[in-house]
């Protein structure tokens, strides 16, 4: 297997210059407990590579062509330093009367650079992306919102979804190469 490179990178550090670290407290058989090691990565010490800097705010399609929304941020893990979802806001009009943040795993879209889009590499309709819990911030994210996205873009036939931190990651919705293709070894 193949090995590739981190499409983020730590660009913040304490005064002493070492990485900050973070003591986390979560119980993580508590359903309702925050998400630690997840974090929004604008909001964080880390950033995108900087070949890749400018895809906040690039548009969102269905692999059908259908209009979603635009990338907001993504969601990383801290602990494994890799991106898990894309945070991308379904617009007003669009069989919503506000703007709603979702979750998408990051291995069910794919950048596509000319022209600058990104689409989503399952087939699902805009009233199942209605129907994904909104995401308003970490803090406020469950183990119980992370499998129902999940569920959603593994199919029909993935009735329950074991969650440990180690191996819920381990699935073909979280592979980073699926979103950065060719991309994922520049930098």
């Amino acid at each position: 297997m193949t090995r590739h490179r981190i499409m983020i990178e730590k660009w913040k550090y304490d005064e002493a210059g070492q990485d900050v670290k973070r003591s986390t407290s979560r119980d993580p058989n508590e359903i309702s407990a925050p998400l630690e090691h997840l974090e929004e990565l604008k909001k964080s010490d880390y950033k995108i590579s900087d070949h890749l800097s400018g895809i906040y705010g690039w548009q969102v399609l269905l692999n059908t062509g259908g209009k979603v929304g635009r990338l907001k941020d993504f969601l990383f893990d801290r602990n494994h330093k890799r991106i898990r979802y894309l945070v991308v806001t379904l617009e007003k009009g669009r069989n919503t009367k506000e703007n709603k943040n979702i979750l998408i795993p990051v291995g069910k879209a794919e950048i596509n650079q000319q022209p600058e889009k990104i689409i989503i590499q399952k087939e699902i309709t805009s009233e199942e992306l209605l129907n994904l819990p909104e995401f308003t911030n970490v803090k406020s994210l469950a183990i119980e919102d992370e499998k129902e996205t999940v569920r959603a873009f593994a199919g029909s036939s993935t009735k329950e979804i074991p969650y440990t931190e180690e191996n819920f990651y381990d699935r073909e919705e979280f592979r980073e190469e699926n979103f950065f293709g060719d991309l994922h070894d520049k930098g």
